[in-house]
């Protein structure tokens, strides 16, 4: 599934902006999961792996997180999708520290 598709299925075609490139170059592994998203800046497309539940879709479970947020907590492609642990609350959302979010 490459970085458009995911965008689809997870909906995320009115909050990505297209044309932005991330301002250091990425891990190769990571390019084709970037985006940059109106209200968070340069993202990772991710797969929210401590959230995920066994017999779903993984693409339910993706969401971009911030680049450093997924360099920091580390990450592995599976199955063609960027996996990761993230700091994620099922009522807030994605944790994140205002120095990791990147406009």
């Amino acid at each position: 599934m490459n970085r458009d598709d995911i965008i689809r299925e997870v909906g995320l075609e009115p909050w990505v902006l297209p044309g932005r490139t991330y301002p250091t170059p990425l891990p190769v592994d990571l390019l084709p999961f970037y985006c940059y998203t109106r209200d968070g800046g340069h993202s990772l497309l991710v797969v929210v792996e401590n959230e995920y539940r066994q017999g779903l879709s993984p693409v339910r479970f993706i969401i971009p997180a911030p680049v450093k947020v997924v360099l920091k907590a580390g990450y592995r492609l599976h199955d063609g999708l960027l996996w990761a642990t993230l700091p994620y609350d099922r009522d807030e959302g994605l944790r994140v520290d205002d120095s990791d979010v990147e406009y």
